[in-house]
């Protein structure tokens, strides 16, 4: 095993913020290590300063490693009470049409999670949705949507759910499902790092979900990506974070409504 040293650990640390706005704190030194370890046996390296050179000389090595210290937990359905919300207070009143943004999407669940909800619960009248997601990670946004996942995701999935939205794998795709067409077609995917100003060209959004991804940074950063985020939330729009986070003196431009739920 290559062990990485203070040193480089502190270089690693500043790129990655800088790149990303994650910060990655002195005790996630081994988490470090351990991610970038086939990395640099991949690449035929023997330590950690070798493996950094070429990490800041090589723009598509840097993705790489970004994608390598990004991917984290997620599933369907998960923190079901912001689902619940969607159900009972939002999509049955929807009048026209809805634009929601899934800030963090990973590799896609929150949105695919999204998208079935519609299906069910907005008007009858409404023929269109409309759902962005977006991440820095570009390896688990190609995952996204191909919208094939392993069947351990299935099981927060409710079972009327999976008959209608989901496609058991056969063959070689045994011990997998993949998402139905109806759904992905109102989905865009789409790489965007949250930390720099956002183009208004991706448009305004009823909706957004930023969740489980704040507390991976420091205040500032916080601070920074709340501010980029809200610009593209319409007023009156609602906006979701983690049950582990809070805006408390991140922001003043949102009321909440409910825990993590806030108004613009």
């Amino acid at each position: 095993m290559i062990h990485i040293n203070f040193v480089e650990f502190e270089k690693f640390k500043k790129l990655i913020f800088d790149n990303s706005g994650i910060e990655i704190k002195k005790e996630k030194i081994f988490l470090l290590e351990a991610r970038l370890q086939k990395r640099l046996k991949e690449c035929k390296l023997e330590n950690f300063s070798d493996y950094y050179r070429l990490v800041i000389s090589d723009e598509q090595e840097l993705q790489l490693m970004i994608n390598r210290i990004t991917t984290n937990e997620t599933s369907f359905f998960r923190e079901n009470r912001h689902f619940d919300f969607l159900k009972k207070n939002i999509f049955p009143n929807v009048r026209t049409s809805i634009r929601i943004w899934s800030a963090a999407a990973s590799i896609g669940l929150e949105a695919y999670t999204i998208a079935m909800l519609a299906e069910e619960f907005l008007p009858s009248s409404i023929k269109k949705y409309e759902i962005l997601a977006t991440d820095i990670n570009n390896e688990v946004l190609n995952q996204a949507r191909k919208g094939v996942y392993n069947i351990k995701y299935a099981e927060r999935i409710p079972e009327n759910y999976l008959k209608k939205y989901c496609l058991k794998g056969i063959g070689n795709m045994n011990g997998q499902f993949t998402i139905v067409n109806k759904l992905k077609q109102n989905i865009l995917f789409q790489k965007i790092n949250l930390i720099n100003s956002i183009s208004p060209n991706i448009g305004d959004f009823d909706l957004i979900f930023l969740r489980n991804v704040l507390i991976y940074f420091d205040i500032p950063t916080k601070k920074k990506v709340v501010e980029n985020v809200l610009e593209r939330l319409k007023p009156g729009g609602y906006f979701f974070v983690g049950h582990s986070e809070s805006l408390f003196n991140i922001t003043d431009d949102l009321v909440q409504i409910a825990p993590t739920i806030y108004k613009k």
